[in-house]
């Protein structure tokens, strides 16, 4: 495969199709970059190496945050360069910010190359559809015991885990991740979204949160279960309002479980919608940013 096939520029008006779509045959590798910025100039000729390295398993897709800033920031939500994305499956799978070392980027990329673990997760999931849902995931803890570096293992674990309402368990294997795969952004959103669901299961009735967050506004865990009660009913906006209070009070509550939710609402909105950019450009006032 030649230079020019794996190695892409994206502008907004191509960037659903060529990072996107591709994203549904393979892993997407994005460079976004400025230069104006010296680390972005010095990371190139290595991200370039890496592709041509992997014989195109991968596509590297460059994007320039100088000629796309406001897409690059209100869609994308890119706040500095480089930062590189991997996309798998029409999701965000992993990150890197910074210009860092070769042996990082290597076990990024690697994370994502087919594994002989694979079709026996696809078995699982099998299991899983014909109702055998213990053996299901059995199955894949012993994958994951065997083979703990492969994301899909942990991935479909905890999506088995979050359908089956299993919260305490989902978030109990998630703490024994490492932590590559703990800043994994789909596992990330799971686990948010494990939380949430676990506080709506356990919030008090709706009137009760409410009379108390009007006598005790800075009670943030009444704040919390009440904008999970909001997600559980789809009112995504009312649970980010509540969420940016959190925000505002305590930045790294409950190890920015707000922070967390926010982006999981966010990406259950969908990032090209108004109210995305809107809640985002909230979220950084939040943050002081």
């Amino acid at each position: 495969m030649s230079e020019s096939q794996i190695i892409l520029e994206a502008a907004p008006e191509t960037f659903a199709e060529i990072v996107i779509g591709n994203s549904m045959r393979g892993p997407v590798m994005v460079n976004y970059w400025s230069a104006k910025a010296g680390p972005c100039i010095k990371l190139w000729p290595l991200l370039e190496k890496l592709v041509n390295d992997y014989s195109g398993r991968y596509l590297l897709v460059n994007f320039d945050t100088d000629k796309y800033l406001n897409f690059a920031q209100s869609e994308l939500g890119i706040t500095s360069v480089p930062t590189v994305k991997m996309y798998l499956q029409q999701q965000v799978v992993d990150t890197i910010h910074g210009a860092e070392s070769e042996k990082s980027f290597r076990t990024m990329i690697d994370k994502y190359m087919p594994r002989a673990s694979d079709p026996l997760v696809l078995d699982a999931v099998r299991q899983y559809q014909e109702n055998n849902v213990e053996a299901s995931l059995e199955q894949l803890k012993k994958l994951y015991q065997t083979d703990s570096d492969n994301p899909r293992i942990a991935l479909t674990m905890m999506k088995l885990m979050l359908r089956e309402g299993q919260f305490e368990s989902l978030m109990s294997f998630h703490q024994k991740l490492s932590p590559a795969l703990k800043k994994n952004e789909e596992i990330i959103n799971l686990e948010s979204h494990s939380q949430f669901l676990h506080a709506a299961n356990q919030a008090v009735d709706r009137k009760q949160l409410e009379q108390t967050l009007s006598s005790q506004a800075d009670n943030l865990e009444a704040r919390y279960q009440l904008g999970a009660l909001n997600l559980v009913e789809d009112d995504y906006t009312a649970a980010m309002d509540q969420l940016l209070e959190i925000i505002k009070q305590d930045l790294h509550y409950r190890n920015d479980i707000a922070l967390k939710g926010m982006v999981t609402i966010l990406n259950l909105v969908g990032s090209d919608t108004e109210t995305a950019r809107n809640y985002r450009n909230k979220m950084l006032n939040a943050m002081g940013r």
